[in-house]
């Protein structure tokens, strides 16, 4: 018996929003929600002491998600509001026309100019923070070489500059080739064991390249002043690189040689552009987590935390994709292609299946 198929034109959600705009709902509420909630959950987070690596990655995967979801955010509404824009994909012009604001009100192109605005001003702030994060950076590397050069004096025997100073500082510049600073007091105060631990310490940052990652939190910190998460991830990324080179120097010399290091160096002065072994904060809370035993168990309640902090950034690129990949299928048809009843679209007869 012949069977006859239709899909009629109800099939079509006549309330559908494009994707772009789902995508843009979508990444601007997990702009929100991460700018409000983020520094109460990292509160609440197990300690990243036990794992710095991995907080430093998620740190910094999290802050960059935020003007990551701005900026794709502002693109959607500007494809999909402005009309020469929507228009370049006839799918997403469907859409468009089914908006409540279209391109055929007013408000449309203003928001959509706006959503434009504001992702391309972003592109620009951070891109002239990161220049001037990057030039900063070499301009102070380049002086205090030309200084070292004046001041110091290099130690055939170990490499490492030495500059004559009574108070004990040890730090290096930038680059894996940039100077190992130790200052005579520091030399006269470490023990053989004590002066490699720190020597490895300063050569863990520099094949780490921690100076970039500093770098990169800086700039987010410049483009976006006031945000409690940027301003944490800078913090946090300052003191983890700390941690990172203890773990370094401890593997290879042992955790109470690089704890009393610390204890000899106590607070000494690094200058700006450099990381040092006390360059962060906090040189008795590092001594401290040196000695704790039960580095394990942290790393493993750690691993938890960084889990949620994953999930928060899968989440909301899952939820993206899936209203790209579903929403374009379902766009009704355009109403501005004339096939609309009463503008000479033909009616569309039932497809019919006969056996053969």
């Amino acid at each position: 018996m012949p069977t006859s198929v239709s899909e009629p034109s109800s099939a079509y959600v006549s309330e559908s929003v494009p994707a772009p705009m789902i995508t843009a709902l979508v990444l601007g509420l997990y702009a929100a929600g991460i700018v409000l909630g983020a520094p109460r959950l990292l509160a609440r987070l197990p300690s990243a002491d036990a794992a710095p690596r991995r907080a430093v990655a998620l740190l910094l995967v999290l802050a960059c998600s935020l003007p990551l979801a701005v900026f794709t955010a502002g693109l959607a509404l500007g494809l999909t509001l402005i009309a020469e824009l929507a228009r370049l994909d006839p799918t997403v012009d469907r859409c468009a026309d089914q908006l409540p604001f279209n391109d055929e009100t007013p408000l449309a192109p203003m928001l959509g100019a706006f959503g434009l605005a504001v992702a391309g001003l972003l592109v620009l702030r951070i891109a002239y923070c990161l220049c001037a994060a990057c030039l900063t950076m070499r301009l102070r590397g380049r002086a205090h070489t030309a200084m070292l050069r004046l001041c110091g004096r290099v130690d055939r025997a170990t490499g490492v500059t030495v500059i004559d100073h009574d108070r004990p500082a040890c730090y290096c510049l930038p680059g894996r080739r940039g100077p190992i600073v130790l200052t005579t007091r520091a030399i006269a105060l470490l023990t053989p064991d004590q002066f490699d631990a720190v020597v490895a310490h300063e050569r863990a940052h520099q094949r780490g390249r921690h100076h970039l990652l500093i770098m990169l939190s800086w700039a987010l910190r410049r483009s976006l002043p006031g945000v409690r998460l940027i301003d944490y991830t800078d913090r946090e990324v300052r003191r983890l690189v700390e941690l990172l080179a203890d773990d370094a120097a401890a593997r290879g010399h042992g955790r109470r040689t690089v704890a009393a290091a610390l204890s000899v160096l106590g607070d000494g002065h690094v200058p700006g552009g450099a990381l040092g072994v006390v360059a962060a904060p906090g040189a008795l809370d590092r001594i401290a987590r040196l000695a704790d035993p039960d580095l394990s168990q942290d790393g493993r309640r750690a691993a938890l935390g960084t889990l949620a902090l994953t999930a928060a950034v899968v989440l909301p690129l899952t939820l993206a994709t899936g209203s790209l990949a579903v929403l374009l299928r379902r766009c009704p048809p355009d109403s501005d292609s004339g096939s609309e009843p009463g503008l000479g679209a033909e009616k569309q007869e039932p497809v019919t299946f006969r056996p053969r």
